[in-house]
């Protein structure tokens, strides 16, 4: 085996440090290994000849700081036993991690992983772990933070044989392992090296075989453009001999009653059609909708000998028909179980086809009597479907005569004629000079979701031209550009690729279809109509640019998706895509013209004026940034609000925005900076969205969305807490907590962390407050309260605009507040500008999760809202605190778990919360977030709503009335009452205060300031006598920084 290296010494440096090396290094060979070589996947081992993965150790280090550990191959013992020596480890607020790409490894039928390791008593680490990576994404920690301090066990070789069940149950996906990372912990010496030997996988398992796959098809030929099918299902193909039939007419009469009772509130409309120019009858159901259940009756069948069931749908296109379908085999009184495929037809672009379903029986047991159709919740919210071919059969019941022969590979790729001057290449050597590809061309945009066994790789059919080749292809995501740059295709009118499909037909010898999704920089995405190939020759396909116009930024396309239709996956060659102008290419297939009937979106983007901070708001959170694997990938696993949802609110009269973000994502190492030189820097992105909110007149919270906690090397922290939580993998959950000696996570690198963002957000004039920790659960109470008073300190040093708002601990419940969160009312704002922040929910368990029925959830108790709010309230009028509602909400009518009776509920609740004055911020809305339980996001046209916007939208215009918001008394500002007088006013209006006022400020109800005074004094007269007649608002700042609001009537 050849020496590898990372870096290459110098010969001097290695002269003189020769002598330390050989201390550090082993004295003697890692022990060598006894198993079989049959019963082992060998990552880098000498005692095994077959190396089964790849151990590239010249590979990026995972490292806060881009510092790359120093890894080098070294063979102390000779040539034959080579050993990985790496240098430079370390962790903290400095981590420095070393990463070896493994390829990508199938290890799911191995039971452990092994690997020696050795800590020199010289300048050796302390602890030892590792992580494997799946997925290039998906990171996992073995678990094992193998001490060799506490063990006094450095100079000497230690085996460590993990189970790879342990990495299996933290989500890593064993068939897909790509890279091992190498990690020093935080315990014993604080060493940088270690030395590596002997890293293989043992102990094969039987993996037992999988359960048969659903087998659900779409047969091509999608209508988009008409409510019923054209044409008729595919013709079945099973003997009659082995088939029960219900529902086919190709197998004479069935039980299939479809006069059978529905159950619950919600109807359908049954009935059987026959299709124009057949003699084809399909059961068609009208209005299903989201919870409504359309029974048929099936009589008492006996289905011995059968194994499968078979069914084809319809759903129709432009949002006629459903976009969700489920179905379920019950007996006559309901109980059985649902299919479980909850088949998403529009996410697959399978509307205005028919779609063959086959599922085995063994999926059901007991009685079945009938079949329940059903529709969920994503996808279109149509309520049309139409159903035939309904039968059970017995599987392999039909002679599938040959195997056909296979199609060769191509032998020629097509040259086209366009002008170079009217095309935009993107993989087309003929239109691109020598070397484009190898420098600026197309490569994989990675895990986009497609199948774990798809290959992609260049082949060259024609000498000096490279074509893409996909097998098992289903979704193959690129980049327009190697160095992840941008394509400006906005003056192009086609899309246009040349297909070679290679891969097996069904026995219909139905067509392939190809799609097309394009992603611009921003990560929004478009989608142009399924193109059908032809097999075993080249097809030319153009997709018409206006499917993505106006829905993506075309001057800025990142990412194009290229997706199967009509078949789980295929084989083809792809060649010669290159955006064109003019008229499409002939002979080849093309786009039908593209034809814009989606209503319009509800988008107000004009500008706006800020309303005064102090008065009562009913605003709603935009969570897109909250949730995903954390840190995570930015613009895959969350997105920060888009501008189109600051419109959509907006237009919905929303001003108080509360928008959560992730520590790690905006500062990627404890107690560094902001990451704003990053390819997509989360700083900026958030930053964006306050500006654009600033045009727009809307106020933004900011809301540290992280629980009081930090991972750190897969090690959990709490702010200002001596220990540690470890992920236990068994219980797929973090274990208990660990004491320790020292605070890894301070109270200062929070405080830190929230100067640097108040510095990066102080000159915005909208930023309404910081929220400085969302939801802080079992922390103990004391180190919050320092954690907190540390951090309003900070901010204080640079912004003393903004408010700061605190949430209580125990996940900031209301109806808990007083006992748990009490001592927070000594904190000190030198500005005086604190707001208590509370959240809570109305099911049982008080957490949003709604799992049980209404009737379960609240029942009887339709004021349960008083009883999780009122504790709040009270403990905010007893200390006079302003305080606020950051989270509720209750599930939308249309989901799954909605119920007519939440609207009723929630309409009670913000009317109390108006009553009282209090602030609020529903949870949520957000792209990413709209088919959420909870939701108030519209869908992604931005026109369909949700019922809770429906009812929420009565209230936010005028939920402020004037009365001292957010509960705090305000008309007795600390000790000095302020009066004003007379109201209603002709022309003096009279303002007194003993404490002395320091500014008054007039606005218009629709937030426009239309006076100012900034006199001192206890007592200042105002002539407002050039005011028109009408309802105006009054703010008061008085010298202690208190502020008054008050309604006046101007005669």
């Amino acid at each position: 085996m050849k020496k590898k290296t990372k870096k290459i010494a110098l010969i001097l440096t290695a002269m003189l440090c020769g002598w330390q090396t050989m201390l550090a290094q082993p004295g003697t060979p890692a022990p060598t290994p006894s198993r079989e070589a049959s019963d082992v996947k060998v990552m880098f081992s000498d005692a095994y000849s077959e190396k089964f993965g790849k151990f590239q150790i010249d590979y990026d280090d995972w490292n806060s700081d881009k510092f790359l550990a120093e890894k080098t191959i070294i063979t102390p013992f000779g040539t034959a036993d080579e050993v990985l020596k790496i240098e430079g480890l370390s962790t903290g607020s400095l981590q420095h991690n070393a990463q070896i790409s493994l390829g990508t490894c199938n290890l799911s039928d191995m039971e452990y992983i092994h690997m020696d390791v050795y800590s020199p008593s010289e300048n050796g680490i302390g602890e030892f772990s590792f992580y494997l990576i799946s997925g290039w994404s998906k990171t996992v920690s073995c678990n094992v933070w193998y001490n060799f301090d506490t063990k006094q066990e450095y100079d000497q070789w230690i085996s460590l044989d993990v189970p790879l069940s342990t990495l299996k149950n933290g989500g890593l996906d064993l068939t897909n392992i790509n890279v091992l990372r190498i990690v020093r912990g935080k315990q014993g010496a604080p060493g940088t090296v270690v030395y590596v030997d002997n890293v293989y996988a043992y102990g094969k398992i039987d993996i037992p075989e999988p359960e048969p796959e659903p087998g659900i098809i779409a047969n091509g030929n999608a209508n988009l453009t008409t409510d019923v099918p054209l044409i008729a299902a595919p013709a079945p193909k099973v003997a009659a001999a082995n088939v029960f039939n219900f529902f086919s007419e190709h197998y004479g009469d069935g039980k299939f009653d479809y006069t059978q009772s529905d159950y619950g509130d919600q109807k359908t409309v049954k009935s059987l059609i026959t299709i124009e120019g057949t003699d084809d009858q399909v059961f068609k159901i009208e209005d299903i909708v989201n919870g409504s259940k359309a029974n048929v009756s099936i009589g008492s069948p006996n289905l011995s000998g059968m194994d499968m069931l078979h069914m084809d749908i319809f759903s129709p296109g432009n949002d006629q028909g459903i976009g969700e379908f489920d179905f379920a085999l019950t007996d006559f009184g309901g109980n059985g179980n649902d299919a479980g495929i909850w088949l998403n037809i529009t996410e697959k672009g399978w509307h205005g086809q028919w779609i063959s379903i086959d599922l085995p029986l063994s999926k059901w047991t007991g009685a079945t009597n009938m079949i329940r159709f059903r529709r969920g919740g994503k996808g279109s919210t149509g309520r049309l479907l139409y159903v035939d071919n309904v039968y059970a059969y017995k599987s392999g019941g039909e002679d599938p005569g040959p195997d056909p022969e296979p199609i060769p590979d191509p032998t020629t790729v097509p040259v086209l004629s366009r002008d170079k001057a009217d095309v935009t290449s993107i993989f087309c050597e003929q239109y691109e000079e020598e070397g484009y590809q190898e420098e600026l061309g197309i490569v994989s945009a990675g895990n986009w979701g497609q199948n774990a066994n798809q290959k992609d790789e260049f082949v060259e059919i024609v000498e000096g031209n490279k074509t893409l080749k996909l097998t098992s292809w289903d979704l193959f995501p690129f980049k327009v550009h190697k160095n992840s740059d941008v394509m400006d295709l906005s003056q192009m009118d086609y899309l246009h690729l040349s297909i070679y499909q290679k891969g097996a037909l069904d026995e219909n010898n139905k067509p392939v279809s190809v799609c097309i999704w394009m992603n611009d920089k921003d990560n929004k995405v478009a989608q142009a109509p399924l193109l059908e190939v032809k097999q075993g020759e080249w097809t030319s396909v153009s997709f018409g640019m206006d499917y993505f116009k106006d829905k993506i930024d075309l001057s800025r396309v990142y990412v194009i998706r290229l997706k199967v239709g009509g078949y789980p996956t295929q084989d083809i060659f792809v060649d010669n895509i290159f955006a064109y102008k003019g008229e499409p290419i002939t002979p080849g297939k093309v786009t039908d013209p593209y034809i814009d009937d989606k209503k319009e979106p509800i988008q107000d983007s004009t500008d706006g004026i800020l309303p005064p901070m102090d008065q009562a708001y009913l605003g709603v959170n935009l969570a897109s940034a909250s949730g995903g694997s954390n840190p995570g990938v930015f613009g895959h696993d969350y997105l920060y609000p888009k501008f189109e949802d600051l419109y959509y609110f907006k237009a919905k009269g929303v001003r108080l925005l509360r928008i959560p973000f992730r520590a790690p994502r905006l500062q990627h190492e404890v107690g560094g900076e902001l990451d704003y030189d990053a390819d997509k820097s989360d700083i900026k992105a958030l930053a964006a969205v306050v500006k654009e909110a600033e045009r727009l007149g809307m106020w933004v919270m900011l809301d540290m969305h992280d629980y009081c906690e930090r991972n750190i090397d897969g090690v959990l922290y709490e702010y200002g807490v001596a220990g540690r939580k470890v992920w236990n993998s068994s219980k797929n959950s973090w274990g208990d907590w660990e004491a320790m000696s020292e605070v890894i996570l301070t109270k200062e690198h929070f405080a830190d962390l929230w100067k640097k963002i108040a510095t990066e957000f102080k000159d915005y004039t909208n930023i309404w407050g910081y929220d400085l920790m969302n939801e802080p659960k079992g922390i103990d109470i004391n180190i919050l309260f320092d954690d907190y008073q540390a951090a309003i300190n900070a901010i204080r040093e640079v912004d003393t605009r903004a408010q700061i708002v605190i949430e209580g601990k125990n996940y900031a419940g209301a109806a808990g507040w007083e006992s748990s969160s009490d001592k927070l009312k000594d904190l000190v704002d030198p500005v005086n500008k604190i707001v208590y922040q509370a959240h809570t929910y109305f099911d049982k368990t008080n957490k949003g999760t709604y799992d049980n029925s209404y009737d379960q959830e609240i029942g009887e108790n339709v004021e349960v809202y008083k009883q999780r709010l009122d504790p709040f309230i009270a403990w905010l009028e007893k200390n006079n605190k302003k305080g606020m509602l950051g989270e509720y909400g209750v599930p939308y009518n249309g989901h799954a778990k909605g119920d007519e009776r939440y609207m009723v509920l929630i309409d009670k609740v913000f009317a109390y919360l108006k009553e009282k004055q209090l602030t609020s911020t529903y949870w949520c809305g957000g792209a990413m977030y709209d088919a959420y339980t909870l939701t108030v996001q519209p869908a992604k046209d931005y026109y369909t709503e949700k019922s809770t916007m429906i009812v929420m939208e009565k209230y936010i215009k005028d939920f402020d009335n004037g009365v001292p918001s957010s509960v705090k008394t305000m008309d007795i500002a600390g000790n000095n009452t302020v009066v004003l007088y007379p109201n209603p006013v002709k022309e003096y209006l009279k303002v007194t205060s003993e404490g002395g006022i320091e500014q008054v400020t007039v606005f218009n109800m629709i937030g426009q300031k239309v006076s100012e005074w900034n006199e001192r004094g206890t007592s200042l007269e105002l002539n407002l006598g050039i005011l028109g007649k009408g309802t105006y608002l009054v703010t008061v700042r008085l010298e202690d920084g208190n502020v008054v609001n008050r309604k006046i009537v101007k005669m």
